[in-house]
Parts: C-alpha cells; structure tokens; sequence
C-alpha cells in the first residue's frame, strides 16, 4: 500500500509531530505500507531528517501559489500512483482537494483541531471575514474528500456541525511516547503547590483565567508555562505585573524535553477554550500526574472527572481557584489522581496505539474502497 502525505510543514506543532511520529511507528512495524511525505515549507525544528534517515522520502512541494501548488501536486499523485493521498491541515487540504480531481485515489484529510471555534480570538473585523471566506470554501469543497481521519469525537462535531452533514471518519487519537525514563516523576515533597502547564501564548489557551485563579494563592504555589510567546504576551505579562506574581509565575518558553518539568510538579493545568486533542494532557499522564481542566468536550475526551481529573467550569477564574484549593490541601488526592491518570495512558494513549490505529486505519479504509469500486 502506497500513502501520499501532503502536510504545511514537518516545523514543531501537535500535528506535525504526531504525523512524523505515526509515520516513523507504522513504516517501522509495516512493511506492507510505503509512505512519500511532501511539504510546503520547511520550518525549524523539525522532523524532516529523522525521516529521511529512516529510509521515507520527504520533499517540498515546488509552487509559489495556490494554482502552481495545486497542479504540481496533481502531476506527483499521477506518477506515484498512491492509494490513499492524506492532507494534514488547512492549505494542504484545500491543495490536495483540487489536486484529486479525477484521480482513481482515495482523499483522506486529518481533523486536529475545532478550527472554527466561536471562542477563536479575531483582531480584527477583517481577520473574522477572512474566516467567514475560509471556513465557506472548506464546507462547499468538503465533498471531495473520501475520508476523515479526527483526533477525537469533540473535533468531528464539531465538522459536522460546520459543514452542515454527517462525514464519513475514524477516531485515532494521538498517541504519546512513553517518558524517557521508567521513573515517571520526582515526588519529593514541594514546599509550595507546582502547578505546570504546556500553552503557548494565545488567547485561545485561557492563561489570563489561569492566572487570575492563583492570584489568591500566590504565596503558596508556583505556575510553571511551556510554550512560545504569542499575541496574549503582552496582556499576561502586565497582568503579572499589575498583580505582583513575578515570583510566582515562570516562563519556561519552548522546551524539546517538557519531561524535565512535568516531572517536578505536582499538578497539570489547561484552561484552554478548546482543543483538538489535548496531547499536552496526554504527556502530563504519562509521567502520573493529576489533572485541574477546562471543562470543555475535548478535556473530557482524554480524562475522568473525579479519578484523574478535577474540572472547573471554562473561563470561570473563581471555580478554577477553588479546585486549586482542593488540590492544595488532600497530597494524597494528587497522589491518587497521578496513578490513575497513568492507567488511563497505558490504556488509550501510548504511541503503540496511535501507530497501531493508523495502520488499521489505513488498511480498512482501502479496502473498503476497492470493495465499492468492484461493486
């Protein structure tokens, strides 16, 4: 079997990484699937060489516009004559929507995130009208697709709901590499409360809430965030100031091992308003962490409220507080919730199951395919 993979870019992203990852897993264990990978800008870091240097090809795709992209693409599904062509992400979607067109494929796109969220932040009115048009051309050419794949069920509503039909998908999370080490976390006893959390910088990912939550706290716990600068920088950190936080709050930036982190503190945290699937959540599982969420579906999709997971209503500052407070007083509570968030990981979330599911995934639906096509 033949894959053809079209992604924006192999750089540093939960859809990126997690499709090299699958890519990497399912070339190694099949021998009966063949992967050619092709992107459309090479942004750093990235997974490009370590692909390569397991014997997958991976080449940008030539083209400086949409048209140039969409025909050089055409001519690469006409010579490589795959079975299944995948697109990750918008603009490779809409490529390889065009690019199909009257070719004996089978069209997968990847579902990675509730791009259309009401909770997405606009800075502009322009930027909303251009979503308008983005979010209408998805739905009217949504047609051309044969297959979804969706990181989760919360994501696949959430399509359904934007293009107006029930589409045909599979679920296959994405799966996360056990911790480099077997013991999965430091559990010295913390004089404050180390609460972690893995978000860049944008509005998206409710760190302005988060922050308002510790400030009745802040002289008895820490907050450690991963992640890159963004467009809510600027407000967070005027807030921080503004609330004498300095001493509370750490910038750790962008990590390539988040592990060294996670495996000093005693809780995660997301405040995020949506997701797509929470691999940051996942990660945080694996080294036996217990879990203070957002309560949004996707949350609910990879945690159990009340065994590993405490959740707090979304955007509410005060509920967010108080489950801190929980957490803060019962250590035994924390301990419990970590062991329990580690069942769950073994369970549902390993790298082995997402490489497991793709595969099976891949190999269902072709025959599927070829089954209709004789018929």
């Amino acid at each position: 079997m033949k894959i053809l993979i079209l992604i924006n870019s192999f750089g540093r992203g939960g859809a990126e990484n997690s499709t090299a990852k699958f890519i990497l897993g399912v070339n190694q264990k099949y021998k009966d699937i063949n992967f050619k990978c092709v992107y459309l800008e090479k942004y750093m870091p990235g997974c490009y060489e370590e692909l390569a240097e397991n014997g997958i090809e991976v080449t940008k795709l030539p083209g400086q516009n949409f048209l140039s992209r969409v025909k050089n693409f055409s001519k690469l599904i006409s010579i490589y004559k795959p079975n299944i062509v995948h697109t990750i992400l918008f603009e490779s979607n809409m490529i390889g929507r065009f690019a199909s067109v009257g070719k004996k494929t089978l069209l997968v796109e990847s579902l990675v995130n509730k791009t259309y969220s009401e909770d997405r932040d606009f800075k502009s009115r322009s930027l909303r009208l251009k979503s308008y048009g983005i979010k209408y051309l998805d739905k009217i050419t949504s047609r051309m697709v044969d297959h979804f794949h969706t990181v989760g069920h919360a994501v696949a509503k959430h399509y359904i709901n934007v293009y107006g039909r029930e589409i045909a998908y599979t679920v296959v999370e994405r799966g996360r590499p056990y911790p480099p080490s077997n013991d999965q976390r430091d559990l010295k006893n913390n004089e404050k409360l180390y609460l972690v959390t893995l978000a860049r910088q944008e509005y998206q990912k409710g760190l302005i809430y988060l922050l308002k939550a510790i400030v009745p706290h802040k002289k008895q716990l820490k907050l450690q965030i991963i992640g890159r600068e963004g467009a809510a920088t600027e407000a967070i950190k005027n807030f921080i100031h503004e609330h004498d936080l300095k001493n509370t709050v750490e910038f750790c930036g962008y990590l390539s091992d988040v592990f060294t982190i996670l495996r000093k503190a005693d809780v995660y945290v997301s405040a995020s308003l949506y997701e797509g699937l929470p691999g940051s959540v996942i990660e945080a599982m694996s080294v036996k962490l217990p879990l203070l969420l957002s309560d949004i579906e996707e949350h609910k999709e990879v945690a159990q409220g009340n065994k590993n997971a405490l959740f707090f209503e979304t955007k509410k500052s005060e509920d967010l507080s108080e489950k801190i407070q929980v957490f803060q007083n019962d250590p035994s509570l924390r301990k419990k919730f970590g062991s329990y968030s580690f069942e769950i990981f073994q369970k549902k979330f390993t790298e082995e199951a997402m490489v497991d599911g793709m595969a099976n995934f891949y190999k269902k639906i072709c025959t599927g395919y070829r089954k209709e096509n004789e018929n």
